[in-house]
């Protein structure tokens, strides 16, 4: 039995009995594998290395270690919930859609990194315990939905640079929700400043937003300039 049919038999017999799945789960280059509609799996703080394609649905896969998505490997979110504790690499493909992907420090270890290029719908990095989250140099990370920073009092997260300037870059319509966040100095979200304290939302402004903006802009200059001259 090849790998590919390992994964595609086992994990739904284990939910068909109504068994959590405790494994890691491998797809192997040009191997698939969906998760059935609607399931929660458990991956007990082991690894999720994608080198071929998954593709999650409404799934939820809860108490992953880390994330790996090789330059072969495609993971289609869906409307899926990935939630881990570990670092997040992406050589490949990750496609959001409506999902949420959740960052956690729920099995424990040591500073979270991510790797690679990535869009995100919904992202949250929370922590009760001050835990550290290393943003990749440059403008590698994009969230389109919500991003949310959550700490605890005496304890806010972390987020710091893999080194020079790091920025998490909004789409348009996205906000930001923010409690007990420590950030950087050299990261930057977005357009705004994220500090420790209350809860914090930071609107950001479509194209056409940004283009009726710069035209009132100018003319309010015009008009100044020509009252300055009459």
């Amino acid at each position: 039995m090849t790998c590919k049919s390992t994964i595609k038999l086992a994990l739904p017999l284990l939910l068909a009995f109504g068994l959590p799945a405790h494994a890691q789960i491998s797809v192997p280059s040009g191997g698939t594998y969906d998760v059935p509609t609607g399931a929660t799996m458990d991956l007990a703080c082991t690894n999720l290395d994608i080198q071929g394609a998954m593709t999650i649905g409404a799934g939820q896969l809860n108490q992953i270690a880390s994330v790996g998505i090789g330059a072969s490997g495609s993971i289609n979110a869906g409307s899926g919930t990935l939630s881990l504790s570990g670092d997040w690499s992406n050589a490949g493909s990750f496609v959001p859609g409506s999902s949420t992907v959740i960052l956690t420090d729920s099995c424990g270890g040591g500073p979270t990194a991510f790797n690679g290029t990535t869009v995100f719908n919904n992202l949250t990095l929370s922590s009760s315990t001050g835990h550290t989250f290393v943003i990749p140099t440059g403008s590698n990370i994009v969230v389109n939905g919500t991003l949310t920073l959550q700490g605890v009092n005496g304890q806010p997260i972390q987020l710091v640079s893999a080194g020079g300037s790091s920025v998490i870059s909004l789409g348009p319509g996205a906000n930001v929700v923010s409690n007990f966040a420590n950030v950087a100095g050299n990261v930057q979200i977005g357009n705004s400043a994220i500090g420790n304290g209350a809860p914090s939302s930071i609107p950001t402004l479509s194209e056409w937003a940004r283009l009726l903006l710069a035209l009132l802009i100018a003319g309010t200059t015009v008009h100044s300039l020509r009252r300055f001259r009459a």
